[in-house]
């Protein structure tokens, strides 16, 4: 499976175009998708949006994805673990701070496990924290143990020295017994006690706008997580 460009993702949302040589290789939505399933399906993500179940198609995995995956979701499962490669980087940390690729993998951990214990919030900038707190969004992980995930790279986000981008994957098994997966790109910020996590963007596939969540935003986290609730709340009727 080839590797994707978050970049190109992420130029999708607000920044110039950046070629970084990798192949986009998003997979197309199926036509016939029951936008109810989506729904159901997306739970895991659900929780990193503050519990809130998001809407749009994911990328609802064909027999040979799932083969693919079958050894990562064993590997994932025993140790959700990052797995990187030489890129996954943006330089030695000299202050001994876990590298961004860590972070996301440890926050994720976090949130596949849930419970107060796990202590996702931590791992947000405190700008993130402060804007849900304000609108009355504070993280509250339910678990979802059976969510693999895969941290692929680290990018640096163009002309911003204390940002990047981490390349991710995630594997749903959906109420069906299919499994669905989806591209994640996460933001994270360089703060005093390392790299926190500012927001994520999600792939909905060909044709589609990427899927934007910005945790220090928290007038737009709002609305877009009212909005969300409503679509969810009109398909379960």
């Amino acid at each position: 499976m080839e590797a994707s460009n978050p970049t190109v993702l992420k130029t999708r949302l607000s920044t110039p175009s950046i070629c970084c040589g990798y192949a986009k290789t998003w997979r197309r939505i199926d036509s016939s998708c029951d936008y109810g399933l989506f729904v159901q399906s997306l739970r895991f993500l659900a929780v990193l949006a503050v519990a809130c179940l998001l809407t749009g198609c994911g990328s609802q995995t064909d027999s040979d994805t799932v083969a693919q995956t079958s050894a990562a979701q064993t590997s994932a499962a025993q140790t959700s673990a990052a797995q990187t490669s030489d890129s996954a980087t943006v330089g030695p940390d000299e202050s001994g701070q876990l590298q961004p690729t860590e972070v996301v993998s440890q926050f994720l951990d976090r949130v596949r496990r849930g419970g107060q214990e796990a202590s996702s919030s931590e791992l947000l900038t405190k700008l993130a924290q402060q804007e849900l707190t304000r609108i009355g969004r504070p993280f509250e992980f339910p678990g979802s143990p059976d969510t693999v995930f895969e941290v692929r790279q680290a990018f640096p986000v163009p002309d911003q020295d204390d940002a990047v981008w981490v390349h991710t994957y995630l594997v749903e098994p959906g109420d069906s017994g299919q499994n669905f997966q989806y591209e994640v790109v996460w933001t994270l910020r360089k703060e005093s006690e390392g790299w926190r996590v500012s927001g994520f963007a999600i792939d909905q596939g060909d044709g589609m706008e990427p899927l934007e969540f910005d945790f220090e935003n928290g007038d737009e986290m709002a609305a877009r997580l009212a909005a969300l609730e409503g679509a969810e709340g009109s398909v379960n009727r």
